[in-house]
């Protein structure tokens, strides 16, 4: 059994069966733990009697098990492998709404004290407290106890002082039924107006209950025909009863761009091959299972330049995953980028998509599960958490810009990324993964040139939307791999954006001090008037990155996090992007009482205002974490874009993912630099992928597109190969940088980072786990691992905690640390996505 609670990661309990009811493996049931009832996933069942006492279960919460068999060996491997509780693994791939937790109430006991025994001043004013309330909930009578109050408690509860009792809970979000009013018998050729006494309603609601379906909604038989009706024919034996769950249907799909679908495009010769490479893959393991060909024979690679068609590659094997009888999951990296990615593949697979990603309401999460796991979708999109979606016969997982960090869960526990999870859903269902990047994340190139992943080069873009078949219809296989169906009229492809990189140092010498440069203030304007589009890309939002006094330099922080505030306009106030703790726009400085402030630096608001000033009348929207803060927001804005209505898109790396919009002929990064200089190995990779990316959102149309780079630093390799879209460069230039030092892909990396309010603590007990793993490596003669540490972490303070980490590199680590013991208040990440 996993609990959840607390315990080492992996770690499992043992429990016995009640007679009055049976569980099975993957069952969510309720059990006692030490003095709390808490949930439990059955992992496996014994025969064999412990030679130990054990606990019952108290109860199941869902009759019929939650996790199949494909899914409880990926949670245990989450487990294993990220060092994380076994019950948290799990937990990703329950329904939304299930996991929850008993609520215990205090109420004021009948017993006393022994004579001599004492409470401390804050126990016994919480005793006066109960006494006075009757009853607490006990996470608020803890609180009232004070620094011991859990183990004061239990003391009390022991001694009769105060009594206690759990509630279980039902779940936040529970199935909706309906009644259904069904044929009692089996339909026969006999006519309803052969029937005896039946009024002409009677017969008229009998007659559509027989007819298929052959379950109609009570309260539609209720509207239509009265409830006298059904009752009547109810009481006669002809109908009967049946409740079936409800829930939302599919996913409303609004279309962001030109629509798509089955036999509208024609293959490359680069696409037919990738396609032909991944269908036989399907083919040979088909039906297989965990015996199908080795994970190296059916995981790909697709790098292919912005613009090469991948997406048509993903959707015809996808297509012909389901002609197998399979399903499909396609992971995407930002929410923002699902409904776009969903109106692709509802084009094609209209109805049958499901969508998955945490900005949906819980009743809409919870419909599409369980729509889901009864099989009524055959493609599920979303984010990283959609790769645990409840989907049997698994044939085809898509992860789309593969090379992205969002797939990296950096919150709660497991710290999972969905590419490496991927890799093992897909070793235990048989089924094929296919990664795709115009900017492959270094790892997995090197991977691919050695032969662990299959490598398929899409080098081109593909030309425009042809014309659809005049002919007639013609299944997507038919024509032949890179030659034009009947019907087709194809266009030459078109060439990647040119791009100029503006040296921001000579703008500088030559007295321009606008955040533009003159070559892209020109391009602009020309774009603009020639009728086309724009997009502006700043990894920075707000307006401001610095709010400085001149007088005294005091720099505005945050009173929790060691970083500064960030200015945001509309209404003025300033911001921690760490922590989110806002205040008021300064308009004196605390320390000198000057009254000189400054706001240095820049953000998208800033650029927005600034392109208003310049082009006035040109319509302006921004897209940033800000301004997709609510539902469906980040959607609009696209929309708004992909209609002609937003002339200039400003905007974070949200812009630099998935847009393809025809019309957008210029593309400006307004500073590259940003994010060059960081204390992360990947931080020039990461630079470089920006660049390629949201240079490749230019030129999509007929019109060629132009990219404006600026910088202040023209010289780095990660500017300069971003620049020209050169992932060669960029490659030779990190792996000469990590196998000098030692980084992925020739290592394994774990970040520990250990948090405490106190910061002489923090460093302590940092220090002293730096000291005990290499101690124990020396013992073991792990000579390959490397313990890098103490230092101070990336920000030093977050949330009122010090921050201090360590670093460690080699081989197998997670078995390393796996008998490591770590103190309350550390976090232990494997694969980490950052370093600092």
């Amino acid at each position: 059994m996993a609990v959840d609670a607390p315990v080492g990661h992996a770690r499992t309990f043992t429990y016995g069966i009640p007679a009055s009811f049976t569980v099975h493996p993957g069952q969510l049931v309720w059990v006692p733990f030490g003095a709390q009832v808490v949930q439990g996933v059955v992992v496996e069942l014994s025969s064999a009697e412990p030679d130990f006492p054990t606990r019952d279960i108290l109860q199941t919460v869902e009759p019929a098990p939650l996790l199949n068999r494909e899914h409880l060996q990926l949670g245990q491997w989450l487990s294993r492998y990220y060092l994380s509780p076994l019950f948290a693994a799990l937990s990703l791939m329950l329904p939304p709404g299930f996991e929850s937790r008993v609520r215990t109430t205090v109420f004021p006991g009948e017993g006393k004290l022994p004579d001599g025994e004492t409470l401390r001043e804050e126990a016994s004013e919480a005793l006066q407290t109960l006494d006075s309330r009757g009853r607490m909930t006990q996470s608020d009578f803890v609180k009232l106890l004070g620094r011991r109050g859990a183990r004061d408690l239990n003391r009390l509860v022991e001694r009769g002082a105060v009594r206690r009792e759990a509630s279980i809970p039902r779940p936040s979000v529970a199935p909706k039924y309906q009644a259904y009013l069904i044929p009692s018998q089996p339909v026969g050729p006999e006519p309803v107006e052969g029937l005896p006494n039946l009024t002409a309603r009677q017969q008229a609601l009998l007659e559509v209950v027989r007819q298929p379906p052959q379950h109609l909604p009570l309260p539609e038989a209720n509207r239509e025909f009265s409830a006298r009706t059904v009752e009547t024919l109810w009481q006669k034996g002809l109908v009967a009863m049946k409740w079936l769950r409800i829930s939302g249907g599919p996913p409303p799909i609004r279309p962001v761009g030109e629509p798509g679908g089955p036999g509208r495009l024609t293959l490359t010769p680069e696409q037919g091959h990738a396609l032909a490479e991944i269908t036989a893959a399907l083919d040979a393991s088909a039906g297989a299972g965990p015996a199908a060909p080795p994970l190296s024979d059916r995981t790909f690679l697709l790098h292919g330049v912005t613009g090469s068609g991948k997406t048509e590659v993903y959707l015809r094997a996808i297509d012909h995953a389901i002609r197998q009888g399979r399903r499909a999951l396609f992971l995407v990296p930002e929410i923002a980028l699902t409904p776009q990615t969903l109106e692709r593949v509802d084009a094609w697979f209209s109805g049958r998509v499901a969508l998955l990603h945490s900005k949906q309401t819980p009743r809409q999460k919870f419909d599409q599960w369980w729509d889901i796991r009864g099989g009524s979708f055959d493609v599920v999109v979303g984010p990283r958490s959609a790769l645990f979606a409840p989907v049997d016969n698994l044939g085809l997982i898509v992860i789309d810009e593969e090379h992205e960090w969002t797939y990296k869960q950096e919150e709660t526990a497991p710290l999972y990324h969905a590419r490496t999870a991927a890799f093992e859903l897909a070793r235990t269902t048989g089924a094929v993964v296919v990664l795709g990047s115009a900017t492959p994340s270094v790892e997995s190139y090197y991977h691919a040139s050695r032969g662990r992943l299959r490598k398929l080069e899409l080098p081109h873009r593909v030309a425009g939307v042809s014309t659809q078949l005049t002919g007639g219809d013609r299944s997507i296989g038919e024509a032949r791999d890179g030659e034009a169906s009947d019907g087709y009229e194809t266009e030459s492809p078109p060439s990647l954006a040119k791009v100029e990189v503006c040296d921001m140092r000579r703008e500088l010498r030559e007295g321009n001090r606008h955040i533009f440069s003159r070559a892209l203030t020109a391009g602009l304007r020309e774009c603009l008037a020639s009728g086309n589009q724009a997009i502006l890309f700043l990894n920075r939002r707000g307006s401001s990155s610095i709010v400085q006094c001149r007088d005294c330099g005091h720099v505005a922080a945050c009173r929790r996090c060691t970083m500064s505030l960030t200015y945001h306009s509309g209404p003025a106030r300033l911001l921690c992007h760490q922590c989110n703790y806002s205040r008021r726009s300064l308009t004196e400085c605390p320390e000198c009482r000057g009254r000189r402030i400054r706001q240095l630096g820049l953000g998208t608001e800033r650029v927005v205002s600034e392109v208003s000033d310049l082009f006035p009348g040109v319509s302006v929207d921004r897209l940033d974490s800000d301004a997709a803060r609510s539902a469906g927001s980040a959607e609009e804005a696209v929309a708004r874009l992909a209609s002609g209505e937003t002339q200039v898109l400003v905007g974070t790396q949200m812009v630099a993912k998935g847009l393809d919009i025809p019309n957008v002929a210029l593309v400006g990064v307004v500073l590259a630099d940003i994010g060059l200089h960081v204390p992360d190995f990947r931080s020039g990779e990461r630079v470089f992928s920006l660049l390629c990316q949201v240079a490749g959102r230019a030129g999509r149309g007929n019109t060629p597109g132009r990219v404006f780079v600026q910088t202040y630093d023209p010289e780095n390799y990660a500017v300069h190969a971003g620049s020209n879209q050169d992932y060669d460069e960029m490659y030779r230039k990190e792996i000469e940088i990590r196998q000098r030092f030692g980084y992925p892909p020739f290592n394994q990396l774990a970040h520990i980072v250990y948090q405490n309010a106190d910061a002489d603590a923090a460093q302590r007990q940092t220090a002293a786990i730096a000291d005990e793993l290499k101690r124990r490596a020396a013992a073991e003669g792990r000579s390959d691992i490397d313990v890098t540490g103490p230092a101070p972490g990336l920000p030093p303070r977050l949330r009122g905690r010090h921050r201090w980490r360590l670093l460690l590199r080699g081989r197998n680590l997670a078995d390393f640390l796996s008998s490591t013991d770590f103190p309350v208040g550390c976090t232990l990440d494997i694969d980490p996505a950052h370093v600092t």
